[in-house]
């Protein structure tokens, strides 16, 4: 007796070492023949011998074979045990669950829903939900806890609020799902108003509560999205006057929280405010103004995720410039002035736009990975939004939302990732906005590099896509100065690429940048010396040569 419970005694079992004579056998014939138990105890199997007949005094080992493809095989005890109508979940190794049938989800949704008023275990929720795995469906979670909590108390209809908040918050339900279950049950108030008259104010509520917690952008009730053609005039009254009060419980505080301010700015002013902001930023490039700006309230917090929407769409519009420009933004930005989750649903909001984009812009989901790769890498994105969007996000009839996310995947898998996105939109945008330092370490490696290839037409290339000119005589200097260090063919490979950057249509390096590096490296002769004893005569060695190929007059 054991806690007060009656326990059938434990049998001994025996353990003997096991030969390790292993026969690779196919998975299937393994689980088919194997999985079975012997006078209610579970025993080693014995697999063949060598000569094919069981050999029961030198058991083997078996090693399984598996290709990787497709689900585990299901075991015998598996399949007798289904056929008993008994519930097998992931935790099984053996077995992997088929993915429910969208009839099969919505049922299983309801009895979800009523555990979760039971236990209150969101993270209950969670787990079973991806056991589920079928996370575009996760709207109806939505639609469903909604509409069981209309007939229930009070507190069901705070914890479905939670639950949707709470899902919202760990990406497991996107804004798109929320805004989706909320069509849906607009367009069907009249039906629900029939069996729960009060279906209408507590659907507001509903509204309210989404927006506050950031489920919803408050557009969705100041500009409502269009419904079905098919719903009659009273239906389509009621779903509006659901609208008109939840924006008057937002407007008047009658929500959970305070009055959101948001909605007393027309959303059209709000978002001429944010155009002429990024417009200014582009132009002047002034973080801190901007930072200022929406501190005081010019874009209200529920609408900051239209600063990342409408920036990095002007971006991709322009230049890789403008792009890295945003990017910065968008980092410098995170945190108080710019949260995380508003970051993240302006990202949603241009995946679901992109098939749109891409009709005017071929390039969007080069140039929208590109973003989503660095925002990830600045650590302003979670790693998990790609995964999460790859599983919510439809797919496109050309397929661009998705060709999108698998670029940003691709690229932060690529070895030391973070300097790959540091420059992901070329020396040429980071060129111009990068400080003095950065451009002499550029112009360090560019010149190590030509010593090394010996390739003068990269040296080109390189110069013309930092599109630097006015810092030219920062990389003469630098070359001359290796030139000196250098030994005599080292010099001779120096004037033959000066020669030729000077000679190029157009000019890769303009007679006046190499002057200007001779001047300049005039002035250190004095540290040149302490290194190369003859600096002076090498250096006038190389002026009179370039004077004497006409790259520079005297």
């Amino acid at each position: 007796l054991e806690a007060g419970r009656w326990c059938a005694p434990r049998p001994t079992v025996r353990t003997r070492p096991i030969a390790m004579t292993g026969k690779a056998i196919p998975l299937g014939r393994f689980l088919d023949e194997d999985g079975r138990r012997t006078n209610g105890r579970d025993e080693i199997p014995t697999g063949p011998s060598r000569d094919g007949a069981p050999d029961p005094a030198k058991p083997s080992k078996y090693v399984v074979e598996w290709n990787g493809n497709g689900p585990l095989p299901i075991p015998a005890e598996v399949r007798k045990a289904e056929s008993d109508k008994t519930t097998f979940t992931a935790t099984n190794r053996l077995h992997t669950q088929p993915p429910a049938t969208a009839d099969d989800f919505k049922a299983k949704v309801l009895d979800l829903v009523r555990e979760y008023f039971d236990s209150a275990d969101v993270m209950e929720v969670v787990r079973q939900l991806e056991e589920l795995r079928m996370p575009r469906c996760h709207d109806q979670l939505v639609r469903r806890a909604i509409i069981l909590s209309l007939e229930r108390t009070d507190r069901e209809r705070e914890m479905v609020a939670v639950l949707v908040a709470a899902l919202h918050t760990r990406r497991i339900v996107s804004s798109n799902q929320v805004f989706q279950a909320f069509i849906q049950l607009l367009e069907g108030a009249a039906d629900l108003a029939i069996d729960c008259p009060a279906a209408p104010g507590m659907l507001s509520h509903f509204l309210a509560d989404a927006v506050l917690d950031g489920c919803l952008t408050p557009t969705f009730i100041a500009e409502p999205p269009p419904l079905s053609v098919n719903l009659t005039p009273e239906a389509r009254k009621l779903a509006d006057g659901i609208l008109a009060d939840a924006k008057e419980r937002l407007q008047r505080g009658t929500a959970v929280a305070s009055p959101s301010e948001s909605l007393a700015v027309p959303v059209d002013v709000v978002k001429a405010n944010i155009d002429s902001l990024i417009a200014e930023y582009l132009q002047a490039e002034d973080v801190s103004e901007v930072a200022r700006r929406l501190r005081e309230g010019h874009v209200h917090l529920p609408l900051r995720h239209e600063v990342v929407k409408r920036g990095v769409r002007v971006a991709m519009q322009r230049g890789p410039a403008e792009c890295e420009s945003m990017s910065r933004l968008v980092s410098t930005l995170y945190g108080r002035v710019l949260p995380a989750p508003e970051i993240a649903r302006g990202f949603e909001a241009l995946l679901e736009e992109a098939p749109d984009l891409a009709l005017d812009m071929p390039g969007v989901p080069r140039l929208l990975g590109n973003f989503l790769a660095r925002a990830v890498s600045d650590e302003v994105l979670a790693v998990s939004f790609l995964d999460q969007a790859l599983r919510t996000t439809p797919v496109d009839e050309n397929g661009v939302a998705h060709e999108t996310l698998h670029r940003a995947k691709a690229l932060l898998s690529i070895g030391h990732s973070g300097a790959w996105m540091a420059r992901i939109w070329g020396p040429a945008a980071v060129a111009a906005k990068a400080p003095v330092a950065d451009l002499k370490a550029m112009f360090d490696d560019v010149v190590r590099e030509f010593f090394v290839s010996r390739d003068q037409a990269e040296v080109g290339r390189a110069l013309a896509e930092m599109d630097v000119p006015f810092y030219h005589h920062e990389f003469a200097k630098k070359l001359l100065q290796r030139g000196v260090e250098g030994s005599d063919e080292e010099r001779a490979r120096l004037l033959e690429l000066l020669t030729s950057l000077a000679r190029a249509d157009p000019p890769g390096l303009a007679p006046e940048a190499i002057s200007l590096g001779f001047a300049r490296l005039h002035l250190v002769k004095s540290d040149l010396r302490l290194d190369v004893p003859n600096a002076d005569a090498i250096l006038e060695g190389l002026k009179a040569a370039c004077i004497q190929t006409g790259i520079i007059t005297e």
